[in-house]
Parts: C-alpha cells; sequence; structure tokens
C-alpha cells in the first residue's frame, strides 16, 4: 500500500451494519433460533428495537438454539415476542378439561406452553384446586418481562373485565385487590425455556396446553414444536392447541370425543 493511503474499511459481514443487526437479519435470525414467522409485526417490533439490534452481530451458521439464553439475545425476545392471554381464554375448552382432571394418567402434572404472562398457568391452578387435585402446573415462555409477571400473579381488574371469560363456579377463585385480580390456587412454577429445545428435565405431563402460540411460528417450527410436546404427554393424556392448530396424522393423537381443540394420546 502507498504511504499515506486510507486502508479500505473490510466488507460488512451479511445483515450487518455499522450500528449491528439489520432488521431483517434479525428477523431471520429468530426465525433460527425460536421458529417465529416473519410478518409485518415482527418487522415493526425489530425496527423499534434498533438500540438492541446494535448489540448484535451476524448470527454464525452453527449457532446453538442455546444463543437465545445471551443477555442480547434475551432482550431482543423480551422486546418483539407477542403476549396475549386470558384468564379461562377459550372456557369451554377450559372446562371440557377440568371434566377430564381427575382421571388424566400419572401424577397430576400440568404444562402451559407459551405460557405468556401466565394467566392460563393460573387457569389451570384454579381448575386443579376446584377438582382437589394436587397438581403440579408448569408454566413455560422465552420472555422474561412475561415470565415475571406470570410468577406475580396479579392482574388489571380492566376494563376489560379480567374475569370477563370465567365461568361463575370458578369465580370464588378470584379476588379483588383495588383495581387487581389475584387468584386463590397454590402458584405454578414458571421457568424460561424454547419450545424448540424443551429442557430435559422438564418431565412428563398428564395435560399439555400449547394455545395460540404455534400461530406465530413457521410451519415446520411448528412440526417440531408439536413432537416435542407430545414426547412430553404421558400415554393417555390429553394435548389442547388453538382453534387454527391440528396435529400431523403421524403423530400418535387422536381427537377427544366432546372437546373441541383437544387430542388424547394413544
Amino acid at each position: 500500500m502507498p504511504p499515506g493511503a486510507a486502508e479500505a474499511p473490510p466488507q460488512a459481514a451479511a445483515g450487518a451494519s455499522a450500528r449491528g443487526l439489520l432488521p431483517e437479519a434479525a428477523e431471520q435470525a429468530l426465525s433460527r433460533l425460536a421458529g417465529l414467522a416473519p410478518s409485518p409485526v415482527l418487522r415493526r417490533r425489530l425496527e423499534g428495537a434498533a438500540p438492541l439490534l446494535a448489540a448484535l452481530a451476524p448470527l454464525p451458521s452453527d449457532a446453538p438454539l442455546s444463543l437465545l439464553d445471551s443477555p442480547s439475545w434475551a432482550a431482543l425476545l423480551d422486546a418483539v415476542t407477542v403476549q396475549e392471554t386470558r384468564l379461562f381464554r377459550a372456557a369451554s375448552q377450559i372446562t371440557a378439561l377440568a371434566d377430564r382432571l381427575p382421571s388424566l394418567p400419572g401424577p397430576p402434572r400440568l404444562l402451559s406452553a407459551g405460557c405468556a404472562t401466565g394467566e392460563e398457568a393460573w387457569t389451570l391452578a384454579v381448575l386443579a384446586t376446584e377438582a382437589g387435585l394436587p397438581a403440579e402446573v408448569i408454566g413455560i415462555d422465552l420472555c422474561r418481562p412475561a415470565l415475571a409477571a406470570a410468577a406475580a400473579g396479579r392482574y388489571g381488574a380492566g376494563p376489560p373485565d379480567a374475569l370477563r371469560e370465567v365461568p361463575p363456579d370458578y369465580r370464588p377463585y378470584f379476588r379483588r385487590c383495588g383495581d387487581l385480580i389475584e387468584p386463590l390456587a397454590p402458584a405454578p412454577r414458571f421457568r424460561r425455556a424454547n419450545l424448540l429445545d424443551l429442557p430435559e428435565d422438564l418431565g412428563l405431563f398428564g395435560a399439555i396446553l400449547c394455545r395460540n402460540v404455534l400461530i406465530y411460528l413457521l410451519p415446520g417450527a411448528r412440526a417440531e414444536v408439536m413432537r416435542g410436546l407430545v414426547e412430553r404427554l404421558l400415554p393417555g393424556g390429553l394435548l389442547l392447541l388453538g382453534p387454527t392448530d391440528a396435529p400431523g396424522p403421524e403423530l400418535p393423537l387422536r381427537p377427544e370425543p366432546g372437546a373441541s381443540g383437544t387430542w388424547r394420546r394413544r
């Protein structure tokens, strides 16, 4: 190089900018690591998370799913994931499960997969309390603020009314404290976990709920998550899905009569 000549800057890695990762590259990375499907909503949230993208480097081709445990990627997930849930959401499906709780296989263990802020897990805890079952209820999600809210177990009374979908028989299991609602049931256990990479120590369950979660995932990720959940379901156990979800014919499941969106493991 001639003396005094400026060295050309190295070419930026694909998906990177001088200020970190570009939104489209982050979207692709989240598809790989968490199975999230690209969408206008996800892109807008990524664009609004520019300070977090600035801390990220391009994803290596061999990046493990555990990369989501790193502080920078965990913070990005906290900022962009959807947290939409309610107490007794789809109440008819929940009450159909309540009728079947005493006959579920194994020790009473119930899983809310993709629990968000925990209303579904607390609903399961209330069902078990009403049935007189000492159930272990677990909620898993990737979003840390959502898990913190779930563990707190206190929800805004509204409007809209937080109890609007709770059947009358179950309303005594909720207490109003000013402008908050508190469930009156043993607390579920909440933990951070990737549905594509379930912890080995999670154990087996008599019922698993994964409702209104799979719609945010790519088709391949949906199939992989479904397989992983079925592997954690005891024979004779129940899998409850959202209204747009259906398991593949290769899975050892059969529709549960009289319970919409519910399959029983053969």
